[in-house]
């Protein structure tokens, strides 16, 4: 391989709304402190001040300018809980005594936005509770939205994660919310949840919460769950956000609400974050995917023209606890469903082997074990393609299993490459392949790998050793983020 002067990845904004939200990030800085240590949490303090476990607002240097900052549950609700701020989206006065200082909510509202994309951010966000405040609301429940999208719209504030609340599951409240938005607030980014029909009038769609242990199985399934969804409605986008799991967000043409921070390891009180675990991925020792991610959204951006196809076929992850308290959050076991997947400290769950987007499925070859990885792939409406190979859950351990794949590109000369592989087979429909070029999503120069590779008539195969090396090439020796690299055919 012979390093080029060439980059390959361009220097402008991600126009995806991908972003990082603080909620486990409130966890960690709150000890466990459960929904009300959470959400006193979430201050000015908490985002500024430098010091462990704060400091949020200088994570992730290098893709900060691709994501949006979101504050999540409850900026706009006093340090001791109160329900009848929920829903104010005023930001609070005793957790942002600075920011609020003689101004109203509008002039904190800039206050703040203008302080982060300071510090390099794309633009700042919140959580907002589905209903009107009780203690802020009015008879005309238009006029009460209508007062907080234009406050929104004047101060840059970017985006409004719409969670649960008491009109949760009020579609036509959800929809008015979108629609008064595209009137009075244009740029702001309204994400919905909960409700499938909701999709083609949203502009992002977030398919909700899963344990780090099983966040790639339950991911997958809850993508296969929205197969068949009706396509956006115009000036909508229309698009899904699988939260945590960045690699299937960029290989699959999806929008990542990234939830792992590198506060890594335990609690400052010392005990172990449930939420991030050590074991298996752990999580928060693979920063270096965001980047990876994001920057491949400058050049794919997410989309919602295409429909989503899952397999038939399922793969099965299982984890045996060992310590349950230090392996996943608590609520999660008192969740039916999650019980009803566990039987003698065995926890399985099955999902589909891979998730496509206007592309034929990649063809996997098992290993010699017989093992195959999860895969997700699409075909960007821009034309590029993306794969990605995902790890398996086994018992109590978590790795890629290496196979040879094939993937159909066409006549697409851009390609990024997610994961491990034995080898990848790009079959093109390109006349000639002269030079191969491929790079670290998250470097700066991309490299010449035409000697390393084999091609013949129609096929470019690419040692799997070789996306490793070169796809992890720029990050720092404490970093266990998993290959991402851009391949470009010429």
């Amino acid at each position: 391989m012979i390093k080029t002067n060439i980059n390959l990845v361009p220097d402008h904004t991600n126009p995806t709304p991908d972003y990082y939200c603080t909620w486990q990030t409130q966890l960690y800085a709150s000890c466990d402190g459960k929904p009300e240590g959470q959400r006193a949490i979430i201050t000015e303090k908490s985002i500024f001040e430098r010091e462990k476990p704060y400091g949020w607002a200088y994570f992730y240097e290098k893709a900060r300018s691709d994501l949006f900052f979101i504050m999540d549950d409850s900026w706009d609700v006093p340090i001791k809980d109160d329900p009848t701020y929920y829903g104010s989206l005023i930001l609070n006065p005793e957790k942002f005594p600075e920011c609020t200082k003689g101004r109203t909510n509008e002039e904190s509202l800039k206050y703040l936005v203008d302080k982060m994309k300071a510090l390099g951010w794309k633009g700042i966000g919140g959580w907002v509770c589905a209903q009107e405040s009780e203690k802020f609301g009015e008879d005309d429940i238009s006029e009460y939205w209508k007062k907080r999208l234009s406050e929104v719209h004047n101060s840059g504030f970017a985006y409004w994660k719409v969670d649960w609340g008491k009109k949760q599951t009020d579609i036509e409240f959800r929809k008015m919310l979108t629609s008064l938005a595209k009137e009075i607030a244009p740029n702001l980014v309204i994400e919905h949840a909960m409700v499938r029909d909701i999709i083609p009038h949203s502009d992002v769609f977030r398919t909700y919460d899963v344990p780090a242990i099983m966040s790639i199985p339950m991911t997958m399934q809850k993508l296969k769950e929205l197969t068949g969804t009706n396509p956006p409605q115009e000036n909508r986008m229309g698009l899904i956000n699988c939260e945590d799991e960045a690699y299937i967000a960029a290989a699959g043409g999806f929008v990542m609400g990234i939830m792992r921070h590198p506060h890594a390891g335990e609690f400052v009180n010392g005990k172990k974050d449930m939420s991030f675990p050590e074991v298996h991925r752990n999580l928060k020792t693979k920063m270096y995917e965001i980047i990876r991610a994001a920057r491949w959204h400058r050049m794919a951006p997410a989309f919602g023209e295409d429909n989503i196809y899952a397999s038939s076929e399922e793969l099965v992850d299982t984890w045996r606890f060992e310590n349950r308290d230090e392996e996943m959050e608590a609520w999660w076991l008192e969740v039916p469903a999650m019980l009803e997947s566990i039987t003698d400290g065995v926890l399985a769950k099955k999902a589909p082997a891979f998730v496509c987007r206007g592309c034929t499925p990649p063809e996997v070859i098992a290993d010699d074990m017989g093992n195959r990885p999860y895969v997700v792939a699409s075909k960007n409406p821009n034309g590029a393609y993306s794969i990605a190979t995902l790890g398996r859950t086994v018992d109590r351990t978590y790795e890629i299993p290496k196979c040879n794949i094939t993937f159909n590109i066409g006549d697409a000369d851009t390609v990024a490459v997610f994961g491990e592989y034995k080898n990848l087979i790009l079959e093109s429909s390109c006349e000639k392949v002269s030079k191969v070029l491929i790079q670290d999503l998250a470097d700066e120069l991309a490299y010449d790998i035409t000697d390393d590779v084999h091609i013949s008539e129609n096929k470019i195969s690419i040692p799997g050793e070789l996306i490793t090396k070169i796809g992890r090439i720029s990050q720092p020796s404490d970093d266990t983020s998993e290959p991402g690299a851009v391949i470009k055919l010429i």
